[in-house]
C-alpha cells in the first residue's frame, strides 16, 4: 500500500494536485444527447448563466439561476458546464450560505448524472464534494457522489481519495442515523438519515468488491477504526451485516493493519457470539482476515481473549465469541494453512475460559459448553491429532480438568477417594470428581462425546501416560460417550491390572470404575457387561483372600445399592448374579449389605411396566434382582442355613412391597410357593410344583420356548429358568380357555405326575415343625400372614391368581405349616367365609374368566386343608362341609370339586358327613338334571355307602333321596343307551370315545377346568354305578326297614320303551332277586352241609326250577332230614328242612309198606316232593306258568348248576399294589422289591386282609393256589358286593429263573389297576410299567412325617384320636391317554394315613369297574355282573325244559305232549296270560282240573 507524503492534506486540495487525462475533443457523450444545443445556442446559454452567477449578483438571484441550469445542463456542452461550474465555485465553499450550498449540491448532483461527462468536470464534481460542510448538507453530498460514481461502481478517476471521503461520509451518516432510529417512535418507518447510511453502505461496499482502492496505511487504519466503532456502536443488524461485508472485502484484498487487528477481532468475536443471524458472515469475515493478515497475531488475540476474567458483557462476549471462532479454525482445519499456536498454550488457553467464574452458574455453563466445542474441534483436527500423538501430554491435565468440570460430580455420601495415591493412573479422575458445580447438559454431551471418540480413536498410538490421561477422561465422560469408548476403560483395567491386586490402589480403582464408570453409564448395557465381567474377574481373583474378598463385596454393594432397575435384563442379571455368587462365601457383615442392596433393587420399580407390555418394547426393561436372589437361595440352601434364612425372609418382605413392581413380587412369590419340607424336616425348593389341576383351571399363557434376555444361558437351576421364561411371557394375567380354544392350553405328557415331588436343594435348615427349635429354623408365619392379606384384600391379578394357583399345592406339604396351625385356621376360616358370603376378589373382564373359577381355586384350597383337620374343633369341619354344599348350587364351575371334596371328607371326615348328610342328598337331588355331574355323584354315593361311619343317623327320608337320585340317573342312562344302539343301528356313527385331554403346567388336567358330559358317553359306567349303589343302599338298611323301600324300588326298577311295553332288564331282575334274599334276611353267607355218609343211601334228591331259581332238595327218606340248596342270581341259599315227627301211638297200625327189618324200613317214608309241596303250594290251583318245572335227572341240569356255583356271588375286582423304593425307576429292579417301607406295609394291611393262597376258595385273580409260586398269601377284601384281590410284588417270592420279575409282572401287568406307593423320591412316569391293560394308576406319595399337635380344645369323643405321628399322603390318579380324567382324585388329594386304605380301595374298586366298562365297549359288548351271569344261566334251564313236557310225571304218559294235555298251551316269556279265581289260586279258562293236578310238577 502507497505511502505518500500526501496523505494529510485535505481531499480538495489533493484532488487539485491530481493530473487528469482530458476526453478528446469528438466528446460522443456530447453527440449522443439528441436535443443538445447548436453551438450558437450554447454560447449564449453559457454567456447568460455565467452573468447570471457573478458574484456581483445577488445571492438568492445566483442560487436560482444556479438552480435553473442545472436544469439544463444535459444540454450544454462541456465547456459550457464547466464555465457554469467555474461561476458558481463560490456557492460550494463551507463558508458559503447554506441555500447555497443545498443548490450547489443540487447542481452537482444533475451535473454528475450526466452521461460521458469529461474526466476533468468530474473530477472538478469530485473536488466541489468534498468541500466541508455542516450536517444540513449531507443528503446532497450522498447523493452528488452517489451519481458521481454510479453508486461505487466507477470511482477508479478518484482513487485513492474518494474511499476515505466515504469513510468519513459513512461515520457521518452514521451518526445522523443513529440518532435518528433514538429519536424517532415508528420502528417501521424509515428515516432520510438511514437511507442516506443506506445509500453510503452500498457505494462503500461496491467500491471495494468493483474497484478496490489502494489505500496508504493511515487511510486503511482509519476505514477500519470507522467499521470497529460502527459495529460497536450500532444496534442495527443491517448495519452490522453491511459493515462485516466491508471488512471482508478489505480483508480479501489487503492486510489489517496490526493496530486495527485487536479491536477488529474482538468486535467480530462479539458478534460472533450475540448476532447469531450474522454468524455465517463474521466468521467468513475472521477468516478473510486471519489469511491477510498476521495469523498469529490473530491467534493471540483469540487466545487472549479466553484467558480474560472481566465481567464486563462485551468481554464476556468477546470470550465465547473467540471460542466460537476456534471452535470453527480448527474445525475446517484451518490450521496447516498458518501456523497454530502451541498446543500447550491452546490448552491453558481452553482451559482457563471453561473454567472462568462469571459469577452465575448458567453463565458458566454456557461458556463451559462453548470450551468443550472449541477442544472438540481441536482434538478432531487431523494436525493437532498427529500432535497429540507425538508430543509431551503435560498440558492435557487441562482438559481433563475441564472435562471433569463437565462430567458432573458423584454423590458425596456414596465414595471416599482419599485412598488414591498420586502414583495412581486414575489420580487426574481422582482428585475432581468432588467438583460439583457443573452438571453435564445437552449442549455439553455432545462435543464430551466427540473428545472421547477422537481420543479413543488415537489410543492404540499412545504410550501408557497418555494412555491414562484417555481413560481418565472416558470415566469423567462415561454417561455420555458411546460404548465402543468406553471398551478402553476395560482393555486398561485389564492390560495393565490397576484394579486387581497386589496394586496398592486396587480398591479405590474399583470405587473409581464402578461408581463413575458403571453407574453414570446406564445406557450402554454392553459397556455394562464387559464391566461386570471385569469385576468377576477380579473376585475370582481374589476369593481365594478372605479380607480382600469381603473389601470387594462391600464395593460391590455399593455399586448394586446405585444400580439402575431400569437397566436391561442382562446387565441387572450379571450384576446381581455376581453378587449372589459373592453371598455365599461373604462373611455375615458382607453379606449383610449385599442382600440389603438387593432387597433394594428389587424392590425399585422401573419405568417400564409389564403389563403394557408390547411387541415394540424391548423385554429386557424389567427388574430381575428377585431371580437371582433366588438363585442365591438356592445356592445357600445346602449347607448355608442362616444365610438361606436371611433371603427367605426378605424375598417374604419383598413380596409384601406393594411399592414394588408386580414382577418382582412375583419373582419372590415365584420362591416361597416352593418350598417344602424334607421327610427329616429339612427344607427343600421343587422344580416344577403341581398345581393341583388349577394351572388348566385358569389356564396359564405358554411360557417362552428359549431364553427372552438375548445372551447365552448360564448354568442355571430349572427353577431359575422356570422363572425367567415366565417373565417374557405376554399378558403375565391368566385367562381361560374353554370350547374351541381349549387346545391352546400349555401342555404335557398325559399320564404323568406333575414335577412337583422333584426336588432343586436340600438344606439341613429345619422348618419350624420341631418341638425344640434347633440352631437354625425358618419361619414362614410371614409368607402364610401376606398370603392371608392378598386373599382377604386381594392384590393385582397377576399376583392374586398366582396364589390361588400355586398355594393348595404348597399346603399339600402339611409338615411345612404343622406349627403354623393358628395362621392355618385363619386361612380356613377366611375362605370358609369368603365362600359362604361369595365375597372375594373377581378376575378382570380382560381374563375371560368368571367368579366361579375362582372360586374353584379357593375350594381347591380348602380341600387341602381337610389334612389340617386334626388341629381343629369339630364344629369347623362341619363348617367345611357346609361351605362345599354351597359350591354344589353355587357355581356351575364349582360342583365337581365341591362333589370330590366331600368323598374325600367321608374319609376323612364321618361325622361331619353325618351331621350333613341330608343336606348333602337334598344337594345332589336338586341338581339330578345336570347329568354331566351323574358319575361324580354315583361314585360319592357308592363310597358313602361302604362307610357306616358317615351315615350313622341317616333317615327313611334320606334313603328314599338315594334311591330317588341312582333311579333318575338310571332312566337317563338307558335313554342315552338306546340312543347309542338307535343310532348305531341306522349306521350313524359309533359310541364316541372321550380320549383324556393333555395336563395342565405341570399339573394332569383339572377335573373342575371343564364340565364334561361323561355320562352322555359312558352310559354303561352310569348304568353300572347305578344299580351298584341301589344294591349296597338297600343293604345299608337295617333289615328291619328294608321291606319298606322294596315297592317303591320294584316299581321303579321296570320301564317302558317307545311302545308303552313294561320292561325287566336283566339287571333290574338281578336287583330284585337280591332284595328278595335280604329284604328279611341279614345273616350273610350261607353254607351247604355234607350229608352223612351212613344216610347217603336214603338220600332221594330232586331238582326243580321254581321261578327264576333252582332249588335242588335232598331227602332222606326215612328221617325226612332234607337239604335245601336254593340258587338264585344274586346268590345261594342253604337251608335244612325235616319234619318233626311225633312217635305212633301204641295203637297205631302200621301200613306193610312201613314194616321194618331189623330196625329200618323197606321203603322210603318221605320224598322231596313232599318237602316242595309244604313249602310251596297248596291245593288252591296253581297257573301253568307259576308251576314249578321238574329237572330230569339226566346230568344235563347238574352240569348247568356246576357252571352256576363256579359264578361267584360277588363281582371280583383286582389291583396291583407296587412299591418304588428310594431312587428306583426302572420295571425290573421296582417289581424285584421284596418288601416294602413300614408306611407302605400300614398302608397294605389296611386295604384288605391278608389270606392264605393254598387252598383258598375264593377267586384269586390269576394267583397260585397250589405251589406258592406266586406267594403265600395275599391281600383281599369283600363285601356282599363286591370282592377285590390285591397282587402284590413285595408279597410274591423272585424267582431263581426269572431275573425279569415276568411271573410278577404277568399279574400287575394284566390289572387294569395299579396301586403306586411311590418312594422312589421322582415323579412317577405312567409308561414306567408298560402294558396293554395298564389302564389307572393310583400314585401315592408319602406328603412327610408330621408331629401331629391336636387342638387343645379336642373333645374327648372327637371322631379323630389324636396319635404322637400321623403320615399324610398324596393321592392322584393318572390314565391311559386314551382314558377321560373322571376320577375324584383326578388332582391330588392330601389323605391321612388312617383313611388312605379305604380312600384308595374305594379309588380303585371304582376304577376297575370304569375299565371293564370301557374295555368291553370297545369290543362292541356290555359289562355282564356275576349275577347277571349266574340269571343267564337260569334262564337257560328254563329255556330248555319248561313247557316242553320232559317236566311231566312219568305216571301220566298220555300228558307229555300239548295234545294230550288238553290243548294246554306253551307260554314264554312276554306271552298274556289270564285265568280265574278259584279256590284261592288261579286257573286258566279249561285248565281248570288240569291245575288241581299238583303231581305234574312235583
Amino acid at each position: 500500500m502507497p505511502n505518500d507524503d500526501t496523505s494529510g492534506i485535505s481531499f480538495p486540495k489533493r484532488l487539485r494536485t491530481l493530473a487528469f487525462p482530458r476526453s478528446g475533443s469528438g466528446s460522443p457523450g456530447k453527440a449522443a444527447v439528441q436535443d443538445a444545443f447548436d453551438s450558437d445556442r450554447d454560447d449564449d446559454f453559457k454567456l447568460k448563466h455565467v452573468t447570471q452567477l457573478g458574484q456581483d449578483r445577488p445571492l438568492k438571484d445566483r442560487i436560482e439561476t444556479l438552480l435553473i441550469a442545472a436544469n439544463e445542463l444535459y444540454r450544454c456542452s462541456s465547456s459550457t458546464v464547466l464555465a457554469i461550474l467555474d461561476a458558481a465555485q463560490d456557492l460550494f465553499h463551507a463558508t458559503a450560505h447554506v441555500d447555497s450550498r443545498k443548490a450547489g449540491f443540487t447542481f452537482l448532483t444533475k451535473t454528475a448524472a450526466i452521461v460521458d461527462l469529461d474526466v476533468s468536470i468530474r473530477a472538478k464534481v469530485f473536488e466541489c464534494i468534498c468541500e466541508p460542510a455542516d450536517s444540513s448538507c449531507l443528503a446532497g453530498k450522498i447523493k452528488a457522489i452517489d451519481k458521481l460514481t454510479e453508486r461505487g461502481t466507477k470511482a477508479s478517476a478518484f482513487q485513492p481519495h474518494v474511499t476515505g471521503f466515504i469513510g468519513e461520509l459513512l461515520s457521518d451518516c452514521f451518526v445522523a442515523a443513529d440518532r435518528s432510529r433514538s429519536e424517532k417512535r415508528s420502528k417501521s418507518s424509515v428515516s432520510e438519515e438511514e437511507n442516506n447510511l443506506g445509500t453510503v453502505w452500498t457505494v462503500l461496499n461496491n467500491l471495494m468488491i468493483n474497484d478496490f482502492p489502494s489505500l496508504d496505511a493511515i487511510h486503511a487504519s482509519q476505514l477500519l477504526t470507522i467499521l470497529t466503532t460502527i459495529c460497536k456502536r450500532t444496534t442495527a443488524g443491517s448495519d452490522l451485516t453491511r459493515a462485516i461485508a466491508v471488512i471482508s472485502a478489505f480483508a480479501v484484498c489487503a492486510k489489517v493493519p496490526n493496530e486495527n487487528l485487536d479491536p477488529l477481532i474482538n468486535v467480530l468475536c462479539q458478534t460472533l457470539y450475540a448476532r447469531e443471524k450474522c454468524r455465517d458472515a463474521t466468521q467468513s469475515c475472521l477468516d478473510n482476515i486471519f489469511m491477510a493478515s498476521d495469523s498469529s497475531m490473530a491467534m493471540e488475540v483469540l487466545l487472549r481473549n479466553l484467558s480474560q476474567m472481566s465481567d464486563d458483557p462485551a468481554s464476556i462476549k468477546e470470550l465465547r465469541g473467540s471460542l466460537l471462532q476456534l471452535e470453527h479454525i480448527y474445525k475446517m482445519n484451518g490450521v496447516g494453512a498458518y501456523p497454530g499456536p502451541p498446543l500447550a498454550e491452546l490448552v491453558q488457553a481452553l482451559k482457563d475460559a471453561a473454567t472462568v467464574d462469571h459469577g452465575d452458574r448458567t453463565q458458566n455453563q454456557v461458556t463451559l459448553a462453548l470450551s468443550l466445542n472449541a477442544i472438540a474441534s481441536v482434538v478432531k483436527n487431523e494436525v493437532i491429532r498427529q500432535t497429540l500423538i507425538d508430543s509431551d501430554w503435560t498440558c492435557m491435565e487441562g482438559i481433563v480438568d475441564v472435562v471433569a468440570r463437565a462430567a458432573g460430580p458423584i454423590p458425596a455420601d456414596n465414595i471416599s477417594y482419599d485412598d488414591t495415591t498420586p502414583a495412581s493412573p486414575l489420580f487426574l479422575f481422582a482428585r475432581n470428581v468432588e467438583i460439583k458445580d457443573s452438571m453435564v447438559s445437552e449442549e455439553m454431551s455432545r462435543p464430551l462425546q466427540g473428545i472421547c471418540r477422537e481420543l479413543y480413536g488415537i489410543y492404540p498410538y499412545l504410550s501408557s501416560q497418555k494412555r491414562a490421561v484417555v481413560v481418565n477422561l472416558l470415566l469423567f465422560l462415561s454417561n455420555v460417550v458411546e460404548p465402543a469408548a468406553l471398551s478402553v476403560v476395560i482393555d486398561y483395567m485389564e492390560d495393565y491390572r490397576i484394579v486387581f491386586p497386589p496394586d496398592e490402589n486396587w480398591l479405590p480403582h474399583l470405587a473409581l470404575l464402578t461408581d463413575r464408570g458403571f453407574l453414570k453409564t446406564s445406557k450402554h448395557s454392553s459397556y455394562q457387561l464387559r464391566m461386570i465381567e471385569l469385576l468377576s474377574n477380579v473376585y475370582s481373583s481374589i476369593s481365594g483372600e478372605h479380607e480382600s474378598a469381603n473389601l470387594f463385596g462391600q464395593q460391590l454393594a455399593k455399586l448394586v445399592k446405585k444400580a439402575d432397575p431400569g437397566s436391561s435384563l442382562a446387565v441387572n442379571y450379571r450384576l446381581a448374579g455376581l453378587a449372589c455368587k459373592i453371598l455365599r462365601n461373604a462373611s455375615m457383615p458382607t453379606f449383610d449389605l449385599l442382600l440389603a442392596a438387593l432387597v433394594g433393587l428389587a424392590v425399585q420399580k422401573t419405568s417400564f411396566d409389564p403389563a403394557k407390555r408390547t411387541s415394540a418394547v424391548p423385554d429386557d426393561r424389567v427388574n430381575t434382582t428377585c431371580i437371582h436372589l433366588t438363585e442365591s437361595f438356592l445356592d445357600c440352601l445346602p449347607d448355608q442355613a442362616e444365610k438361606a434364612r436371611k433371603i427367605c425372609n426378605n424375598l417374604v418382605a419383598i413380596a409384601a412391597t406393594l411399592n414394588a413392581s408386580t414382577e418382582a413380587r412375583l419373582d419372590a412369590i415365584r420362591l416361597l410357593v416352593r418350598l417344602r419340607s424334607h421327610s427329616m424336616n429339612l427344607l427343600e425348593v421343587v422344580e416344577m410344583p403341581d398345581t393341583l389341576g388349577l394351572a388348566a383351571t385358569l389356564a396359564e399363557l405358554q411360557p417362552a420356548t428359549g431364553p427372552s434376555n438375548g445372551f447365552a444361558q448360564s448354568n442355571k437351576p430349572p427353577l431359575i429358568e422356570e422363572i425367567s421364561r415366565s417373565r417374557s411371557d405376554d399378558n403375565a394375567g391368566l385367562r381361560y380357555h374353554g370350547g374351541e380354544n381349549a387346545s391352546s392350553r400349555p401342555q404335557s405328557v398325559k399320564g404323568e405326575q406333575p414335577e412337583g415331588p422333584h426336588n432343586e436343594s436340600i438344606a439341613p435348615l429345619k422348618t419350624s415343625t420341631t418341638a425344640s427349635r434347633s440352631t437354625t429354623t425358618i419361619d414362614l408365619s410371614a409368607w402364610l400372614q401376606l398370603v392371608l392379606h392378598i386373599l382377604e384384600k386381594g392384590s393385582q391379578w397377576e399376583i392374586y391368581s398366582y396364589i390361588l394357583i400355586h398355594l393348595p399345592s404348597q399346603l399339600t406339604n402339611v409338615s411345612l405349616f404343622a406349627n403354623d396351625i393358628p395362621l392355618i385356621e385363619k386361612l380356613h376360616d377366611l375362605l370358609v367365609y369368603q365362600l359362604q358370603k361369595g365375597k372375594f376378589s373377581e378376575p378382570p373382564t380382560s381374563t375371560d374368566l368368571r367368579k366361579g373359577h375362582v372360586a374353584v381355586c379357593l375350594y381347591q384350597t380348602l380341600t387341602v386343608l381337610i389334612a389340617y383337620s386334626g388341629w381343629f374343633l369339630p364344629q369347623k369341619m362341619t363348617e367345611t362341609v357346609h361351605t362345599f354344599l354351597i359350591g354344589i348350587s353355587q357355581w356351575s364351575q364349582t360342583v365337581k370339586c365341591c362333589i370330590h371334596a366331600l368323598a374325600l371328607c367321608c374319609h376323612e371326615l364321618p361325622r361331619a358327613i353325618d351331621r350333613c348328610l341330608p343336606l348333602i342328598l337334598t344337594k345332589m337331588s336338586q341338581i339330578i338334571t345336570q347329568s354331566q355331574f351323574a358319575i361324580d355323584i354315583l361314585e360319592f354315593l357308592t363310597r358313602l355307602a361302604r362307610l357306616p361311619a358317615a351315615y350313622q343317623s341317616i333317615g327313611e327320608e334320606s334313603l328314599r333321596t338315594i334311591f330317588g337320585i341312582c333311579i333318575r340317573h338310571l332312566h337317563h342312562s338307558r335313554e342315552m343307551r338306546q340312543v347309542a344302539a338307535e343310532s348305531a343301528n341306522l349306521g350313524s356313527s359309533n359310541s364316541s370315545k372321550r380320549c383324556s385331554n393333555v395336563s395342565g403346567i405341570g399339573a394332569v388336567p383339572s377335573d373342575y377346568s371343564q364340565v364334561i358330559s361323561t355320562d352322555k358317553e359312558l352310559p354303561e359306567y352310569v348304568y353300572a354305578l347305578a344299580y351298584h349303589d341301589i344294591t349296597h343302599w338297600f343293604l345299608a338298611i337295617p333289615i328291619r326297614d328294608r321291606s319298606k323301600h322294596v315297592g317303591w324300588i320294584a316299581k321303579n326298577l321296570a320301564w317302558k320303551d317307545k311302545l308303552g311295553k313294561e320292561i325287566v332288564e336283566e339287571q333290574s331282575q338281578v336287583t330284585l332277586d337280591m332284595m328278595h334274599r335280604t329284604a328279611y334276611l341279614d345273616l350273610g353267607e350261607t353254607m351247604r352241609s355234607s350229608i352223612p355218609a351212613a344216610d347217603e343211601e336214603h338220600t332221594i334228591k330232586k331238582m326243580y326250577l321254581v321261578g327264576m331259581s333252582i332249588v335242588t332238595m335232598e331227602t332222606n327218606s326215612t328221617t325226612g332230614l332234607t337239604y335245601i340248596t336254593k340258587r338264585q342270581a344274586s346268590g345261594t341259599t342253604n337251608a335244612i328242612y325235616q319234619p318233626c315227627t311225633a312217635p305212633l301211638p301204641a295203637h297205631h297200625v302200621v301200613a306193610p309198606d312201613q314194616a321194618t327189618t331189623a330196625g329200618t324200613t323197606s321203603s322210603p317214608l318221605i320224598y322231596p316232593q313232599h318237602v316242595l309241596l309244604q313249602l310251596n303250594s297248596t291245593i288252591s290251583p296253581m297257573p301253568i306258568p307259576e308251576q314249578p318245572i321238574v329237572l330230569p335227572d339226566d346230568g344235563t341240569p347238574e352240569r348247568a348248576i356246576s357252571q352256576i356255583d363256579r359264578i361267584a356271588t360277588v363281582d371280583s375286582y383286582k389291583a396291583g399294589v407296587i412299591y418304588i423304593a428310594n431312587e428306583q425307576k426302572e420295571e425290573r429292579e421296582i417289581l424285584a422289591n421284596t418288601a416294602g417301607s413300614e408306611a407302605f406295609d400300614a398302608f397294605v394291611a389296611g386295604l384288605g386282609t391278608k389270606v392264605p393262597l393254598q387252598g383258598a376258595a375264593f377267586n384269586t385273580c390269576g394267583l397260585d393256589k397250589l405251589s406258592n409260586t406266586d406267594g403265600t398269601h395275599t391281600i383281599a377284601w369283600r363285601d356282599r358286593v363286591a370282592e377285590i384281590v390285591f397282587h402284590v410284588p413285595t408279597m410274591m417270592p423272585n424267582l431263581e429263573h426269572d431275573p425279569q420279575c415276568t411271573n410278577k409282572k404277568m399279574h400287575t401287568g394284566n390289572d387294569y389297576v395299579n396301586i403306586i406307593f411311590n418312594e422312589s423320591g421322582s415323579p412317577f412316569r405312567f409308561n414306567t410299567f408298560p402294558s396293554a391293560l395298564n389302564f389307572v394308576n393310583v400314585i401315592i406319595t408319602p406328603e412327610k412325617i408330621t408331629a401331629r399337635q391336636p387342638h387343645s380344645r379336642l373333645a374327648e369323643n372327637d371322631e379323630r384320636e389324636a396319635v404322637e405321628t400321623c403320615y399324610f399322603f398324596l393321592v392322584q390318579v393318572l390314565c391311559a391317554p386314551f382314558l377321560p380324567e373322571i376320577s375324584p382324585a383326578a388332582t391330588a388329594k392330601v389323605v391321612s394315613a388312617s383313611a388312605l386304605p379305604s380312600y384308595v380301595r374305594q379309588l380303585a374298586l371304582n376304577a376297575h369297574l370304569f375299565s371293564v366298562v370301557w374295555s368291553e365297549r370297545e369290543q362292541g359288548e356290555e359289562l355282564v355282573s356275576s349275577w347277571r351271569s349266574r340269571l343267564r344261566e337260569i334262564r337257560k334251564l328254563r329255556e330248555k325244559y319248561a313247557n316242553t313236557g320232559n317236566s311231566a310225571n312219568v305216571g301220566y304218559p298220555e300228558m307229555g305232549t300239548a295234545e294230550d294235555r288238553g290243548g294246554a298251551r306253551s307260554y314264554i316269556e312276554g306271552d298274556e296270560w289270564r285265568g280265574t279265581l278259584a279256590m284261592g289260586g288261579l286257573a286258566e279258562k279249561g285248565q281248570f282240573l288240569m291245575s288241581l293236578d299238583f303231581t305234574r310238577w312235583t
